[in-house]
């Protein structure tokens, strides 16, 4: 089960654009957070790689935190410029949900070319999403380097 919502980019928990939250208590329903954009299949996609992700992602005992702990340390290296600006953290090799969210993208291609929607188009949207969120609501890990 799934609760999905559609935010400002800065009210994410971090800086990503799709976030799942697992629910806490057994039978609450994991969060899908979207931010939003004008073109409702882009939020479509979204919302479709996180549940595939998450799902994949708890069939393989990859945790929430460590997903987020991966995130915010690869974005803070981004800002020292370790990684190109366009660089999607699920994609680096040591990202510990890589296969998880590659498999995610493959499905969410297929599903973009069925719904007319231009990858390159997508991708710059995405890109494009600002402004950045004001705070951090997660920390990351002490000076731990990807």
């Amino acid at each position: 089960m799934f609760t999905i919502s559609q935010l400002p980019h800065r009210k994410q928990r971090y800086e990503t654009v799709g976030d799942w939250i697992p629910g806490k208590a057994s039978g609450k329903p994991a969060q899908i957070r979207v931010s939003k954009m004008r073109d409702q299949r882009y939020v479509f996609l979204v919302a479709l790689h996180e549940m595939i992700e998450y799902e994949l992602c708890k069939m393989h005992g990859i945790t929430d935190d460590e997903v987020v702990a991966f995130d915010v340390n690869f974005e803070v290296e981004r800002k020292q410029n370790l990684h190109p600006v366009d660089a999607e953290p699920g994609d680096h090799p040591k990202a510990p949900y890589r296969s998880e969210h590659e498999f995610a993208t493959s499905i969410e291609m297929m599903v973009a070319q069925k719904l007319g929607v231009s990858w390159s188009d997508y991708e710059k949207t995405i890109l494009s999403l600002g402004p950045r969120p004001k705070k951090i609501m997660v920390r990351p890990q002490s000076e731990k380097r990807i």
